[in-house]
């Protein structure tokens, strides 16, 4: 699964089961991998709309800035719920 271990539902898998098969662990990706990543996403979406083709740096700037610092100050650890995934990013510009 693609989702932190911490997610409400996740079951473990037996170790009868994992000692059969690799287990990877990839982390988030950081700013300039997020930034990257956005930015080529926001370009593509922002192709349709001529006018708005020149702010998809701004956009993912603003975007990656906001999902950094809001991922830092609500954690977990205050509230359950706060998990952050860049997947949220994507849901705000679809």
């Amino acid at each position: 699964a693609c989702n932190p271990p911490t997610d409400p539902g996740r079951k473990p898998i037996s170790p009868r089961l994992l000692r059969h098969m690799p287990v990877v662990y990839v982390d988030y990706p950081g700013e300039i991998s997020l930034k990257q990543i956005y930015g080529t996403f926001n370009r593509a979406m922002l192709r349709c709309i001529s006018s708005l083709k020149p702010y998809h740096e701004p956009l993912t700037n603003a975007m990656v800035e906001f999902f950094l610092r809001t991922q830092e100050k609500f954690t977990a650890d205050m509230q359950p719920h706060y998990i952050y995934s860049p997947r949220e990013m994507t849901r705000w510009v679809r």
